[in-house]
């Protein structure tokens, strides 16, 4: 499998690195590690991101070459990272199909398995795990702007090694960029205490809302369009409590429901380890791990609460 992504990069010379919407900083960190190991193999790179970085990943150093609108070009090959299905790549992303061979670079046990290449490692604490194995493998120099990259994505997407997710691979990869001069201090502090007092804000109206069933095993959350606008927030702002839900004892499953519009919902899931989420949201469409994953659902937020908790009286009995 490295030898045909091999193969791909030795005959190309336009490439084109996408992710997920509302990226995390797995999705980040890759995206940027990869564009970076490209770029010094003298190609041609371009990385699309559907939606904005937010505001705790602006640290990171990054592309010139981005864009936040779907591309037109043709290319030798287009990397879809850190996607369980190619339409987490956001609206318009049938489109790619004509304009690439895809590589499939992830770690979701519910892939798709969508592209001419896939490289899925369920095992691995991150993406970019899987991507550090790969520049290995093709003998490719990790500069500090890549090492940056590549330890905010593995400690965000272990919860700084908080998660089942964290191996050995994970510990060994993150010391190799500290001595690469990665500051793990300077990571942490620009990533989980550097929030604006609006997102504070946000957090007591979404605490506001939580309800627990299933014996209080389970707690759900909301958080609304108009929660945004009256804390001048925005969907970055809710980036992460669905952890903090997680956090409260005896919660067994954590559930976020955010509001896209009336009648559609995001959830995002966190589960301890009884249940599985990502078979939950599996049935409604959508993916993950074990213990992290997401979907949408159409209703009312009153009937998207309804489905959510007949899927977890389920697990439960």
């Amino acid at each position: 499998m490295i030898e045909k992504i091999r193969q791909f990069i030795d005959k190309g010379d336009r490439f084109l690195i996408t992710t997920h919407i509302d990226p995390d900083g797995d999705a980040l960190g890759s995206a940027f590690s990869l564009y970076y190991a490209l770029e010094a193999l003298g190609k041609t790179v371009n990385v699309f991101l559907k939606d904005p970085i937010p505001y705790m990943y602006e640290f990171l150093p990054k592309p010139l070459q981005m864009t936040h609108e779907l591309p037109t070009d043709q290319y030798d090959v287009i990397f879809v990272l850190d996607c369980g299905n190619l339409y987490r790549v956001g609206e318009g992303f049938e489109r790619l199909k004509g304009m690439g061979a895809f590589i499939n670079i992830d770690h979701h046990m519910t892939n798709e398995t969508f592209g001419v290449v896939n490289m899925i490692d369920e095992g691995a604490s991150s993406t970019a795990e899987i991507l550090y194995g790969l520049f290995r493998t093709l003998k490719i120099s990790i500069t500090s702007d890549m090492a940056i990259n590549i330890y905010t994505a593995i400690v965000t997407d272990t919860g700084s090694f908080r998660y089942e997710n964290t191996g050995s691979k994970a510990f060994l990869i993150c010391e190799e960029m500290t001595k690469l001069g990665v500051k793990p201090a300077y990571v942490s502090q620009k990533v989980y205490e550097n929030h604006p007092k609006e997102r504070f804000w946000l957090i007591g109206l979404v605490f506001s809302t939580m309800e627990t069933c299933c014996q209080d095993r389970v707690a759900v959350a909301c958080v609304t369009e108009e929660m945004f606008k009256k804390t001048g927030t925005d969907k970055d702002y809710a980036d992460g409590l669905v952890e903090l839900i997680r956090g409260i004892k005896g919660v067994e499953a954590a559930v976020l429901i955010r509001e896209i519009n009336k009648q559609r919902y995001k959830i995002s899931m966190r589960s301890k380890g009884l249940v599985d989420v990502a078979s939950i949201c599996g049935s409604f469409g959508g993916g993950g791990h074990k213990n992290a994953a997401g979907c949408s659902i159409d209703g009312t937020l009153e009937e998207v609460k309804n489905k959510l908790k007949k899927c977890f009286l389920k697990e439960f009995i």
